[in-house]
C-alpha cells in the first residue's frame, strides 16, 4: 500500500510571488516551480497597489514547469454578493488561471446555497478550468460534490477520512486537507506542526483516501523546512513512521 500511494502534490501560498511591479518571478516562485507540484493555489493580487501576484511571467514559469494556478476567491459562506463573485472569477479565467480555488464555502448541510455555487461551478466549467471548494469542515452532505472538483476539508482531514460515511464512494483524489500553524488549526490537529509532523501527515492523508495533502507553517509563506519536505514526501521509498530520523 505505500509504494502504491497516490501522491497528489499542492502549495497553498497566499505571499507574494513577484520580485517588482514588472511581474517577474521572485526567488519563491521559482523554489515553488522547481519542485513541481501539481496545483498551486495563490492570490491573483498583491495588497500593494493592487500589483498583478500572478503575472504573465509568473504563470509561464509555473506552468513550464507542469504546475496549474488556481486563483483565491472567497465567497463568505454564500454570502458574498454573487454578482461581484462572477466577476472576479470571470476576470481571473480570462487571465490564464487554471481554475478557481473557492474558500469560506457555505457548510452543505442543507440546499440554501446550492445554487449559488452550482452557477460558480458551472461557470468554470464551461472555460475548462478546475474547481476547489473549501469548506473546511469534516462534515457535509455528498450534494457538495456535484458542485466541486475537489472538496478541500483544510486541517479537519483526519476527521474526514475517520467520519465520513460517504467518503469511499468517491476517488481519493477527489479529495484535499492540509496540515498548518494557522490560527485554529491545533484544535483541529492537536500539536504544532514541524517537518516531522509535516511529512507524516501528508503520508497519512494519502494512505487513508486523501488524495491531495500539504503541510506547511502559515500559508503566506513556504516554511523553512519546504525543501526537505518536498524531498521526504516525493520519495517512492518513504513510509510514514520512517520518513523522518
Amino acid at each position: 500500500m505505500n509504494g502504491m500511494m497516490k501522491r497528489q502534490k499542492y502549495v497553498i501560498y497566499y505571499g507574494w510571488l513577484v520580485a517588482d511591479q514588472v511581474g517577474q518571478p521572485n526567488q519563491i516562485a521559482r523554489l515553488i516551480a522547481a519542485a513541481q507540484p501539481q496545483i498551486l493555489v495563490a492570490a491573483f493580487y498583491t495588497d500593494l497597489l493592487g500589483c498583478t501576484n500572478l503575472s504573465p511571467q509568473v504563470q509561464e514559469l509555473l506552468h513550464t514547469a507542469g504546475v496549474k494556478i488556481l486563483a483565491y476567491v472567497p465567497t463568505y459562506y454564500g454570502l458574498r454578493e454573487h454578482n461581484s463573485v462572477k466577476s472576479v472569477v470571470r476576470h481571473y479565467l480570462k487571465q490564464g488561471v487554471d481554475g478557481i480555488f473557492f474558500d469560506e464555502v457555505y457548510h452543505f448541510r442543507d440546499k440554501d446555497h446550492l445554487d449559488y455555487y452550482q452557477t460558480l461551478y458551472e461557470m468554470v466549467k464551461e472555460a475548462g478550468q478546475q474547481v476547489i471548494l473549501n469548506i473546511g469542515l469534516s462534515h457535509t452532505d455528498p450534494l457538495i460534490m456535484e458542485v466541486t472538483d475537489i472538496l478541500m476539508v483544510e486541517h479537519r482531514w483526519r476527521d474526514f477520512y475517520r467520519q465520513c460515511c460517504w467518503r469511499t464512494n468517491y476517488a481519493p483524489e477527489r479529495f484535499m486537507g492540509n496540515s498548518s500553524n494557522e490560527p485554529g488549526s491545533y484544535k483541529s490537529l492537536g500539536y504544532l506542526v514541524d517537518l516531522v509532523k509535516a511529512v507524516g501527515d501528508t503520508l497519512e492523508a494519502w494512505e487513508n483516501g486523501i488524495g491531495w495533502h500539504y503541510s506547511t507553517d502559515h500559508y503566506i509563506h513556504l516554511p523553512e523546512w519546504y525543501k526537505d519536505y518536498t524531498r521526504l514526501v516525493g520519495s517512492s521509498k518513504v513510509v510514514p513512521s520512517k520518513a523522518v530520523s
